[in-house]
């Protein structure tokens, strides 16, 4: 009886390790593809991206970094955009993300593990809106800081597909000219109302 009991063991556990190596083939992998840091930025600044992607398996997520710092606050846009081929060359779930922090600075391409896609979650800061083959990131305010924009999708195509964008940022009024610039407003109006005396 003894013998059957650990037979039985040995086949739950045997079962349990087939289970978990076909979940873990099964699992979506995220690949980073590319990675570019363009450095510190001077305000105002316009970068333009782009990337072929080879074709991958369908569950698959492809990532391309393009990683920035600014030395004071900024006013971000960004957008990215695909051209759908049909089966032949096309990428589908395109998205753009806004993660605080550093681009992938390792070798591309490399799936990451579970630990780097949860702190890659962990850093998102914004996702863009749009439709499937075009995403936006507006206008938003950043203080002085590393971040990186994060392109994905999954490359639909037989023959993969490709993306194209632009990141701008902008200098950010410092307040002391917001200030400056409100009285300029208030003396004009208040010149305005004695001429109309």
């Amino acid at each position: 009886m003894k013998t059957t009991t650990k037979t039985r063991a040995r086949i739950v556990v045997a079962a349990a390790l087939a289970l978990a190596t076909a979940c873990a083939a099964a699992a979506p992998v995220l690949t980073v593809v590319q990675s570019t840091d363009y450095g510190l930025l001077t305000l105002p600044a316009s970068e333009g991206f782009g990337l072929n992607v080879a074709s991958m398996a369908s569950d698959d997520t492809f990532l391309s970094d393009y990683g920035f710092s600014i030395g004071s606050a900024g006013s971000l846009t960004a957008a990215a955009v695909t051209v759908d081929l049909g089966n032949i060359f096309e990428i589908s779930n395109l998205t753009v993300t806004l993660l605080q922090g550093q681009a992938w600075s390792g070798p591309t391409p490399t799936d990451l593990t579970p630990a780097q896609v949860a702190d890659r979650a962990s850093r998102i800061i914004v996702t863009g809106s749009g439709m499937p083959t075009a995403q936006t990131i507006d206008d938003m305010t950043l203080p002085a800081g590393t971040y990186t924009l994060e392109i994905s999708g999954n490359t639909a195509g037989t023959s993969g597909g490709s993306f194209g964008g632009v990141l701008n940022v902008a200098a950010v009024p410092e307040p002391a000219a917001l200030t400056l610039m409100f009285a300029g407003f208030g003396l004009l109006a208040a010149v305005r109302r004695r001429a109309g005396r």
